[in-house]
């Protein structure tokens, strides 16, 4: 019982950290994006928005 809690929460764990790897990623391509774009654009003001 005590190891099975111990696996559920290692792999939520592990999720979490991969989440947070992944919004890290998404942030930095969402930056390079609005870097390349005129920054008065509808598009720039959706990215800024998410960011």
């Amino acid at each position: 019982e005590q190891s099975s809690a111990n696996k559920v929460l290692q792999e939520t764990c592990n999720y979490i950290r991969n989440l947070h790897k992944e919004v890290d990623d998404l942030s930095e391509r969402l930056s390079q994006l609005l870097s390349s774009i005129d920054a008065d654009s509808p598009e720039a003001a959706i990215i800024r928005s998410l960011i």
